[in-house]
């Protein structure tokens, strides 16, 4: 697939998505509302499982009451969850510097693209951009204040 077949694909696939959105936002949003509660739901029960393997395993190896196994399990899962918080603030610091570092070049590149654009228009052309840009923004006032 060539370029210009992925960006069309692309492109398409969005537009399908925005129309989707406003033509059924409510089946739309039902729908992702009831896969974040089936992902929640398997969550709890993929915790629960982990924690009463965990109860078995440590009240049969180490041979505890069901009190010291409890605090045992409590604090096997804590320090658990620190890593994995841990974890995720290095990916997330990790992917924000990255997204940083592609919108500056971004930026750049517009600004860039921008600047060379306009130097290659003529004064006649110039003029009519900002005529343009002028009434474009006079008749918006009429709709915005």
């Amino acid at each position: 697939m060539d370029e210009n077949t992925k960006f069309i694909v692309i492109n398409a696939a969005i537009l399908a998505a925005i129309l989707s959105i406003l033509v059924f936002p409510d089946v739309l949003f039902g729908l992702f509302f009831e896969l974040l509660h089936l992902c929640l739901e398997f969550a709890h029960i993929l915790f629960e499982f982990v924690e009463s393997t965990l109860d078995h395993v440590i009240e049969h190896l180490f041979e505890t009451d069901l009190h010291a196994t409890q605090v045992i399990v409590f604090y096997i899962i804590l320090s658990l969850l620190f890593f994995g918080i841990v974890g995720l603030w290095r990916a997330v610091r990790n992917a924000c510097i990255r997204v940083k570092h592609n919108l500056l070049t971004f930026w750049n590149w517009e600004k860039s693209t921008c600047s060379i654009y306009w130097l290659g228009l003529t004064a006649v052309q110039k003029i009519s951009l900002y005529l343009i840009l002028g009434t474009g923004l006079y008749l918006a006032s009429f709709f915005l204040f």
